[in-house]
C-alpha cells in the first residue's frame, strides 16, 4: 500500500507540472488587459505609465520567463499577489475556502446519504411503483442544470414560503450564530446537493442490481442469514465500490457547481473570488485558484483509489 501511494504521488508531480503550464498559458491569453483594469480611471493612462506598470509586474518579459519566475515563487509556497488589491493570493484563498468547504461538505454528505439510501430502496424494490417514481425523479435531477435548480428552491423556500434567506452566510448587522448560518446555508447546499443526489441514486441502484444475484449472495441466503445482514455485509460492501469512484469524481463537479451556486446566493467562498478575478482580469488570482482546484482534484483521485482497498479486501496493491 505504501509503495502504491508513493508511486501515485510521483505520477501526480508531472501531471501537476503540466497543469501549471496550461493554466499559466491560458491565463496570459485571456482577452483584456490586467494593467488597464488595475489603473484608476481618474488618472490619465499614458503609454509611459502603462509601460512602467508592466515593468513592475514583469509583464514586459517573455512568457517562458514569466512562467519560470512564477514557478520559483510557487516552490517557495508563494502564489503571488493580486494585481487589483495587492493582497497575497494564499491569504485571499485561505480566507474564503472555509465557506466553500462548508458548502461543499454539507451538500456532499447530503447527496451521498440521500442518494445511496434512495438507490438501495429503488434496487431492492425493483419494478415497483417506488422504483419507477425514483427513476423518473433521477432522470429529471440528472438533466436539470444547477442554476435552474437553484432558482426553483429560491422560488419555493424563499419567495413562497419565506423560510430561508437567499444570500450571504449570516444576517447583516447581527452577531454570528450557528442557527443563522445554517439557515443561510440551507438553500445553496440543497441546490448543490440535489444536483448530485440523482447521480448517486442511479449508480447505487445499478451497482446493487449487478451484485444482487451473485453466488455469494445466494449462498448467504441459503445459510439462513437475515435479509438485513445480507444487504449490509454482502450486497452493500461490494456494490459501493463503483459508487466510491463517483464520489471521487464528484469533487471537481461540486467545485464547478459551487462557482455558480455561490454567485447565485452571494455565498462568500472561493467561487465568488474566482468570478470576481475573471471579471477584473486578475490573472495571478485565476492561476492560483485553478492550481488549488487542480491539486484538490488530484488528491481526491488518490484518496478514491486508496479507499478501494478498504472496501474490498480482494483488491491489493503491490
Amino acid at each position: 500500500m505504501g509503495k502504491y501511494i508513493l508511486r501515485r504521488l510521483l505520477i501526480s508531480i508531472p501531471t501537476l507540472l503540466g497543469i501549471t503550464m496550461i493554466i499559466f498559458t491560458l491565463a496570459s491569453l485571456m482577452p483584456g488587459d490586467a494593467v488597464m483594469a488595475m489603473l484608476s480611471l481618474e488618472v490619465p493612462n499614458s503609454e509611459e505609465m502603462i509601460a512602467i506598470r508592466r515593468g513592475q509586474l514583469g509583464l514586459d518579459q517573455p512568457l517562458p520567463v514569466q512562467y519560470v519566475r512564477w514557478m520559483g515563487q510557487l516552490l517557495r509556497g508563494n502564489l503571488g499577489f493580486s494585481y487589483i488589491s495587492g493582497e497575497r493570493i494564499s491569504e485571499m484563498i485561505l480566507t474564503r475556502i472555509p465557506a466553500t468547504l462548508e458548502l461543499m461538505g454539507v451538500s456532499l454528505l447530503f447527496s451521498i446519504f440521500i442518494g445511496i439510501v434512495l438507490g438501495v430502496l429503488s434496487a431492492l424494490k425493483q419494478y415497483s411503483w417506488l422504483d419507477y417514481t425514483l427513476t423518473i425523479l433521477g432522470f429529471i435531477g440528472i438533466s436539470m442544470p444547477v442554476f435552474f435548480l437553484g432558482m426553483i428552491v429560491v422560488y419555493v423556500f424563499a419567495l413562497n414560503l419565506g423560510w430561508f434567506p437567499t444570500s450571504g452566510m449570516v444576517t447583516s448587522g447581527e452577531p454570528f450564530s450557528l442557527v443563522d448560518n445554517l439557515k443561510h446555508l440551507f438553500l445553496p447546499a440543497l441546490s448543490l446537493g440535489l444536483f448530485r443526489t440523482a447521480v448517486f441514486m442511479r449508480y447505487t441502484r445499478a451497482s446493487i442490481l449487478d451484485v444482487l444475484h451473485n453466488d455469494y449472495v445466494r449462498t448467504a441466503r441459503a445459510k439462513g442469514l437475515r435479509e438485513s445482514i445480507i444487504t449490509r455485509r454482502h450486497i452493500l460492501r461490494n456494490a459501493l465500490i463503483p459508487v466510491v469512484t463517483i464520489i471521487g469524481m464528484t469533487l471537481p463537479v461540486l467545485l464547478a457547481g459551487a462557482v455558480i451556486v455561490e454567485t447565485m446566493f452571494q455565498w462568500p467562498g472561493t467561487g465568488m473570488l474566482y468570478i470576481t478575478a475573471i471579471g477584473q482580469r486578475d490573472s495571478p488570482v485565476i492561476v492560483g485558484m485553478t492550481l488549488v482546484v487542480a491539486s484538490m482534484v488530484l488528491l481526491s483521485n488518490l484518496l478514491t483509489d486508496i479507499a478501494y482497498a478498504f472496501l474490498d479486501p480482494r483488491i491489493r496493491y503491490e
